[in-house]
C-alpha cells in the first residue's frame, strides 16, 4: 500500500473508531490544469443540527477555496428538571 493508500486507510479507521463524521462534499482545492479535488476536511463527533459550510473565495494566492463554519457547540452539562 502506497503512503496515500495507508493515509486514507488511517483516516477512516479513527474516523470509525470515534464515530465521527466528515462534512465537507465539495471540491476545495482547484489549481490550474489539474482536476478539482477535495482536500480539506472537517471532522466532528455528529453535531445536531449538521453544521453549515459556506465556500468561500480563496485568500491571497491560495488555490485552496475558505470554508467558513457555522457549528452549534454542546457544553457537555447534564441538567435535570426538578
Amino acid at each position: 500500500m502506497d503512503n496515500a493508500g495507508q493515509w486514507n486507510e488511517e483516516v477512516l479507521q479513527l474516523t470509525m473508531a470515534n464515530t465521527m463524521d466528515q462534512w465537507v462534499e465539495e471540491s476545495t482545492r482547484y489549481r490550474r490544469e489539474e482536476e478539482p479535488s477535495l482536500l480539506d476536511l472537517v471532522f466532528t463527533k455528529k453535531p445536531e443540527p449538521s453544521p453549515s459550510i459556506q465556500y468561500l473565495s480563496p485568500m491571497g494566492r491560495s488555490d485552496h477555496v475558505t470554508l467558513e463554519l457555522e457549528i452549534q457547540e454542546e457544553d457537555g452539562i447534564s441538567y435535570r428538571d426538578d
